[in-house]
């Protein structure tokens, strides 16, 4: 412990936090984030003793739907006739929509990746004041730069509607370019620019045309600008954007993987060292700081843990936990000897007046009856050994790159410094200055006594994980397996670590859940004996331009259709799942499966033949097979469904008279396949304190250890 050191720590924040300033910094996907894993990687190779002692560092790359490279930026503004630059940057596009991403690509041609600055100049029209915004005439703003006072539509102030309205208005006016002008306030229920460079309603308003940057007011002070109103001195100004949004992008893990005394069992810590397209120090420089100090006093103290430790930089964390869900996927064999994995993700500067508290979150079995959660003891018993004050929260729900590990029973917490009045002051990025332009090293500083207990408390739990080796499984001993099969399901968030209640609920059962993933294919001894196996839906990213990465398509070989039909006729059960667009965690189904016919090539060994044809609402009716008792409705994502038709069987539940829930038998050892048109069934739409299809998930469970 006395081995750490906060002038160490920020040194790691500050160098972090510097990366490609008003150039997207380590936004997800992109050259700053690659810069970033490049720049641990070089500190990491400085640590002698541990590469000594069997250290290795790897970086692994995975894709992205999307992300939003910002080339070059800037702003220049003419006051009483002398020129002014003003550091800027362009806020990132949408994460999922294609449509809406490509206002936010200089050129409108996603996938490429040319510089091809866009400059405009004009005069300037500011809009501080929501009656002015009320005003403007369609096309009132043409030809004109529009400065607005970026609370007016700050999302966290005003219902997101309201916000989206406002931004629709103001792009309507058709300004030449546009400029979102932030301030700093460390008041509660003013605004600090929470989400101007990602996530705010510009990025769902629709608009091929008008060039975006977002600048902070304090940034202007050369200009003679100290407040909103000083904005109408500027008597022309000059914006120029040059960003490329690609669909899919690369993006990256970086994994250092510490050998100790007994490899046979490890400790997962991580950290994300992406940034959400701002300087990041706080969110979530502090946590891959923190890991770059414990392999520092590891290097310095020569301490070598009790079991093998990684780790982990996650990359493309603020794209929705990519990073950590790739992971979980490519490391199935480690997960099964991981004592537990801790999240470092991350540190804040309340607002003033409010109070931080070092907190670890956690998701238990609770939606099971089942609130005890060894790890959150081992946590707390840890931080009063070294008297740290904190506080447990049980999530029930995702929070940061921890979250997939749940899907595969691997005990994990979030370690944050949680704002305690979060919810009243509009959520945990808005008490703080999480996801806003304001991220700095200034702010990690004045959180630097936390900052110091994180680091602390994470040394200390890795000490007493390595050493101890506690058993902190929160289900009983897994008396059979459930494998799922994501050989062409390129999306992450379609197999188990997103799936997660009903991977919990499979788990809570007694099934081991493992996953094939996306581009493996399934071996025999894989399938062997297992209880159930999981068909997932073929789908891969469509590439948005020629020649771009993400020119592939999915298909089952013959002999992957071969082992599965073999796993069934020797007596499995098999589930064959289809979807009609990919889905992501709870959110709407979002873009077009254009591969869901692939599925038939494997299903229609076994008489089931998915169509083209309507698709279902919301609601089927189930029958009374012991899969479906105890069920009244079913709940389907909204139009997800893939009609299908078979040769023989039952079907378990109805949609106006179309199956969506079908049993086929197969062969003469009592094999079945199980046939749902909808993934969605199998996953959580987080509306509800209880997952509406829990009952069928615990139904399913029972019955493939029980037949």
């Amino acid at each position: 412990m006395s081995a750490l050191s906060i002038d160490s720590l920020m040194e790691y924040v500050e160098a972090l936090a510097e990366i490609q300033p008003y150039s997207g910094w380590r936004n997800s996907a992109t050259s700053g984030e690659l810069e970033a894993v490049e720049y641990v990687a070089d500190v990491l190779e400085s640590f002698t003793n541990l590469s000594q002692t069997g250290m290795t560092v790897q970086q692994e790359e995975f894709y992205v739907y999307m992300a939003t490279e910002v080339w070059e930026t800037d702003l220049q503004v003419r006051v009483d006739g002398e020129e002014y630059e003003v550091p800027v940057n362009a806020p990132r596009g949408h994460r999922d929509d294609t449509v809406l991403a490509a206002s936010f690509d200089s050129d409108g041609n996603l996938g490429d990746q040319e510089r091809d600055p866009l400059e405009v100049t004009g005069p300037v029209l500011v809009l501080d004041s929501e009656r002015e915004i009320r005003s403007l005439a369609a096309n009132e703003a043409e030809g004109k730069i529009v400065f607005l006072d970026y609370a007016l539509v700050d999302r966290t102030l005003i219902h997101n509607t309201e916000a989206q309205r406002r931004a629709a208005q103001v792009l309507e006016a058709c300004p030449r370019a546009l400029v979102l002008v932030t301030s700093w306030s460390p008041n509660p229920g003013e605004s600090h620019g929470s989400f101007a460079y990602e996530g705010g309603p510009f990025s769902e308003v629709h608009d091929n045309a008008t060039p975006i940057v977002v600048a902070r007011l304090e940034d202007m002070a050369d200009a003679g600008i100290g407040e909103i109103g000083d904005l109408e001195r500027f008597e022309e100004a000059t914006v120029v954007v040059d960003t490329d949004v690609l669909s899919p992008a690369q993006s990256r893990n970086l994994v250092a993987k510490i050998p100790g005394r007994d490899d046979s069992q490890a400790v997962i810590l991580g950290a994300h060292v992406d940034s959400p397209n701002n300087p990041g120090a706080l969110d979530d420089g502090s946590g891959s700081a923190i890991l770059l100090e414990i392999a520092r006093v590891l290097d310095q103290t020569s301490y070598v843990p009790g079991v093998t430790t990684y780790l982990v930089w996650f990359g493309s964390e603020e794209l929705y936990l990519y990073g950590s869900n790739a992971f979980v996927a490519s490391h199935q064999d480690l997960l099964d000897r991981t004592i537990a994995m801790l999240q470092l993700d991350c540190l804040t500067r309340p607002l003033d007046g409010l109070t931080g508290t070092v907190t670890f979150t956690y998701w238990s079995y609770g939606r099971f009856d089942s609130t005890a959660y060894p790890l959150h003891d081992l946590l707390a018993e840890t931080a009063g050994d070294l008297e740290i004050e904190t506080h447990g929260h049980d999530e029930l729900g995702p929070t940061s790159d921890n979250t997939p590990f749940s899907g595969f029973d691997v005990p994990n917490a979030n370690l944050i410094y949680w704002v305690n009045e979060e919810a009243q002051a509009g959520g945990i990025h808005n008490a703080g200055f999480l996801h806003s332009p304001y991220d700095t090293p200034e702010l990690a500083r004045e959180s630097s006594d936390a900052l110091m207990d994180m680091a602390r408390l994470a040394l200390g739990t890795l000490v007493t994980l390595a050493e101890e080796r506690p058993d902190l499984g929160p289900t009983d001993p897994e008396r059979d397996r459930a494998v799922f099969v994501g050989t062409h399901t390129e999306p992450i968030y379609m197999g188990p670590s997103a799936l997660t209640d009903f991977a919990m609920a499979l788990e809570h059962s007694g099934l081991d859940v493992d996953l094939i993933p996306y581009g493996a294919s399934p071996s025999p001894d894989e399938l062997q004996g297992a209880a159930v196996v999981f068909a997932l839906p073929t789908i891969d990213y469509p590439s948005q331009e020629a020649g771009s990465v993400g020119q592939y398509d999915v298909a089952w070989t013959e002999q992957e259709i071969d082992r599965l039909r073999q796993y069934v006729a020797g007596g499995g059960l098999l589930v064959i799942l289809n979807s009609r667009h990919r889905l992501k965690y709870g959110y709407p189904p979002l873009d077009e499966n254009e591969d869901w016919s692939d599925m038939n090539p494997l299903s229609e060994v076994f008489g089931v033949t998915f169509y083209d044809g309507a698709t279902w609402g919301e609601i089927g009716q189930p029958g009374d097979h012991p899969l479906v008792q105890g069920l009244e409705t079913l709940r389907l994502a909204e139009s997800n469904g893939v009609p299908f038709t078979y040769q023989r069987g039952d079907s378990l539940a109805f949609m106006y008279g179309d199956p969506v829930v079908a049993l086929v038998p197969y062969g003469e050892n009592g094999g079945e396949v199980l046939v749902f048109g909808d993934l969605g069934i199998l996953r959580s739409t987080w509306d509800t304190d209880t997952p509406r299809n829990l009952q069928l998930w615990l139904n399913l469970a029972r019955y493939s250890l029980e037949r």
